[in-house]
């Protein structure tokens, strides 16, 4: 018994070595068993389905995120019945999603790319804010229009803790399926 309390330290000081070296970012491929994608996801994902506005329509969002430490990592999705309205739609996303976060873009990039075989309509940008605490909050976004599909990929958190590397792992694992 005196063995067992003694070592007892010593395990403890093992498992917790152990756990610090267990990696931040738990990738995992993901699709929410709805909408035509799969994407990386750095930690386990929660998914919800609501009823949202975009422009004049109403369509349902599928939001698979993740979040790792205060740093948030989203894929929605949205069926909007038309390949044209899709690529009309991303502007009026991007504006919502700016506005949302009382935010300015601080670089934005459109750009037509092959993805997974798919020829698809991209804006990639970057945003910020203060937030009221005088801290700088930063999103990164990739919206995609692919056929009647608008998908979006967004990193949002503080900027001093959002990972680079890690949000582009993210954003670039995004494929059509």
């Amino acid at each position: 018994m005196h063995k067992l309390i003694a070592s007892f330290p010593v395990s403890l000081l093992i498992f917790i070595a152990l756990a610090a070296c267990a990696p931040k970012f738990d990738w995992r491929d993901v699709h929410d068993g709805i909408s035509p994608y799969t994407v990386l996801m750095p930690a386990k994902p929660s998914m919800l389905s609501r009823e949202i506005q975009i422009g004049v329509q109403s369509v349902t969002m599928h939001m698979t995120a993740s979040q790792i430490d205060r740093v948030k990592f989203a894929a929605g999705a949205a069926n909007m019945g038309d390949p044209t309205v899709a690529q009309m739609t991303l502007a009026v996303i991007k504006t919502t999603l700016i506005d949302n976060m009382a935010g300015h873009i601080t670089q934005d990039k459109s750009s037509v790319m092959q993805i997974n075989g798919k020829t698809v309509l991209v804006d990639e940008f970057e945003a910020d804010r203060t937030a009221p605490s005088g801290a700088a909050v930063h999103m990164l976004g990739r919206l995609i229009a692919s056929g009647s599909w608008v998908f979006q990929m967004l990193v949002v958190g503080p900027e001093d803790e959002l990972n680079r590397e890690a949000a582009d792992t993210f954003l670039t694992s995004f494929k059509p399926v």
